[in-house]
């Protein structure tokens, strides 16, 4: 965060937007010159390094970009007060002299009491002169400096810029795809007040002041906090109202990842970590597991009312996305809190509840169709995980096929996937190849996981053919060839299909060709 006295923002038509330093020749070479200046200055007075700083302002540099690229650059700094002895105390002391020489109103007088006080602490009086004021502000050395890339300044300094601007903002609303355990704990943290709701995507409105009792910045400050843990994301969008000090005009404010996210510096955030060895060792165990089901840790919180919930785990299998939490260790304030925000969720969210919680008040939860409970004892038990999963996909994949049962399909494309029908559609592939497999249309044949016009297949049959006559043989490496560039994956199905086996030589497939089978012949 910057003062405001350097924020640079850009304000039209009643929306407002920071000027962000984007990479440029003119901005590289300032945030380069500023980063040698500091780095070649180790040791050296800050006043020094702002008179360079100064310099740069003189050749023509926005004068408040360049402030706040050196004021970051400070905080990356370590300053010290070299002496030999403490400057407040050096002061004390003069000052206690002024009582025998009287007070230093003639030169003659001042040089006395600094002899004095220089014999006293075994110093010169020119060490005493340079100890006097060593730590102001101004004559701080500097020490140590962290030297960050020119592209890490940059992007440290639109971050900022935005974090200053949103000191005024009256309220924000975000939305972000994940991170969210951070950013919850992040807005307790700072106080902020909150309500989620849904539309396209899990969105946060953080209330501001002026909704509490009049507007002040100070609530502001925790909003602008926020913005790092947002950012951190893959994907976001953030939009507030903004106060415009100048008139006390509400402004709005929009930024998106799309657009911006590579402007902004992101927040280094430790790594997810479990809550606990049940947490981690199911996750191990269902990860193990080849069950085409999608194990994410942490997902988007669900809306309990006007609070939230962040389930433990999703699962989820095409459309079926089903979320999992981990009752453990309790008291029962937190239980009953649990039970009340559970009774308030709509999405599907299996408990896995531990034994010792099998008591009366989790019943109420069982009465509730979207909930659904397993309980263990020492370690989570996959079986009946994996028997509620199946039997709530069997139920949308049964839904799915009653769909495609009641569409006017009609098919003229020569191959048909399964995944790719699937998608246009709207269904899961399970549901796509049950239905398929089961009503083939007419003229099509399903091979493997697609559908191949009769067409199709004449038309590989007779190219598979010449290439028999024109050689005696056909190698399976390039009959595999000719079925795969008509556009069909599948070719071991394919040549069966078309009345053809496989001889082989050994194992190597390199020796392997393709003969007529007397046995299968193809219609």
């Amino acid at each position: 965060m910057l003062p405001g006295d350097l924020l640079l923002v850009r304000k039209r038509k009643g929306e407002v937007l920071p000027r962000f330093a984007k990479p440029s020749t003119i901005n590289d070479e300032a945030a380069n010159f500023l980063i040698e200046v500091y780095q070649n200055h180790v040791g050296e007075k800050k006043k020094v390094l702002k008179a360079l700083v100064v310099e740069l302002e003189e050749k023509g540099y926005e004068y408040r970009f360049v402030r706040a690229l050196s004021l970051l650059l400070d905080r990356k700094s370590t300053f010290v007060c070299h002496g030999k002895v403490n400057p407040v105390d050096l002061r004390r002391k003069i000052f206690q002299a002024t009582e025998q020489f009287g007070l230093p109103t003639t030169s003659v007088n001042r040089q006395r009491i600094m002899e004095s006080v220089a014999s006293k602490m075994t110093l010169s009086v020119e060490e005493v002169e340079g100890i006097f004021y060593s730590d102001l502000d101004s004559e701080l050395v500097l020490e140590k400096f962290l030297a960050p890339s020119a592209s890490e300044l940059l992007g440290e300094y639109n971050l900022s810029l935005t974090q200053t601007l949103l000191f005024d903002a009256t309220e924000l609303s975000f939305t972000a795809s994940g991170n969210w355990q951070d950013l919850f704990h992040a807005m307790k943290r700072f106080g902020l007040i909150y309500e989620v709701s849904k539309d396209n995507g899990l969105w946060v409105k953080i209330d501001g002041p002026a909704s509490l009792f009049k507007l002040t910045r100070r609530y502001g400050v925790g909003i602008a906090k926020l913005l790092p843990f947002i950012v951190a994301n893959a994907q976001w969008t953030v939009k507030a109202k903004v106060l415009w000090r100048f008139t006390n005009e509400i402004c709005d404010f929009e930024i998106e990842s799309q657009k911006h996210s590579s402007l902004l510096k992101k927040l280094c955030l430790p790594a997810l970590t479990y809550d606990s060895f049940i947490e981690a060792d199911f996750a191990a165990q269902f990860q193990a597991l080849t069950s085409g089901w999608v194990l994410k840790r942490e997902p988007e919180p669900l809306s309990a009312g006007k609070q939230v919930i962040i389930p433990d785990f999703s699962l989820e299998k095409a459309s079926v996305k089903i979320y999992l939490e981990i009752v453990g260790f309790w008291t029962e304030e937190y239980l009953l809190r649990k039970i009340e925000k559970l009774k308030q969720v709509e999405e599907k969210i299996l408990l896995l509840v531990n034994e010792a919680l099998a008591c009366e008040k989790l019943s109420v939860l069982e009465k509730r169709p979207q909930l659904n409970l397993i309980y263990y004892r020492h370690k989570i038990p996959l079986a009946p995980i994996l028997r509620y999963l199946e039997k709530i996909f069997e139920e949308v994949k049964d839904k799915e096929i009653k769909i495609l049962e009641d569409l006017p399909l009609r098919f003229t494309e020569p191959v048909v996937g399964f995944g790719e029908f699937a998608d246009r559609i709207g269904v899961s592939i399970e549901a796509a190849r049950a239905f398929l497999v089961s009503n083939p249309p007419s003229s099509y044949v399903v091979i493997g996981d697609s559908l191949v016009s009769n067409v199709k297949l004449l038309q590989i049959r007779g190219k598979i053919k010449n290439a028999i006559i024109q050689s005696g043989k056909l190698p399976l490496k390039e009959a595999a060839r000719i079925i795969e560039e008509e556009g069909v994956d599948d070719s071991a199905n394919v040549l069966a299909a078309l009345g053809y086996k496989i001889r082989w030589r050994g194992i190597d497939s390199e020796q392997a060709e393709v003969v007529e089978d007397p046995k299968n012949s193809f219609k």
